[in-house]
């Protein structure tokens, strides 16, 4: 599983598949990451916690990456 900014959520996905694997689940969060103040991130980071821990504990295919 991969947290990636939505600015290279797409390469991360292309890279996953360049190296076998095609179901890395990958969650987006907005980009950027750097420069932002330590709340902002915070706030981001609440927004995809539920994702991320069903990605996490979930098995079997994900369908597309996220």
């Amino acid at each position: 599983m991969l947290v990636a900014t939505g600015a290279l959520s797409e390469l991360a996905t292309q890279t996953a598949n360049n190296l076998g694997l095609p179901d890395l689940r990958v969650v987006s969060v907005a980009h950027p990451i750097g420069g932002v103040e330590p709340d902002e991130i915070r706030r981001r980071a609440d927004g995809v916690v539920d994702e991320v821990l069903t990605l996490l504990t979930s098995t079997g295919p994900t369908g597309a990456n996220r």
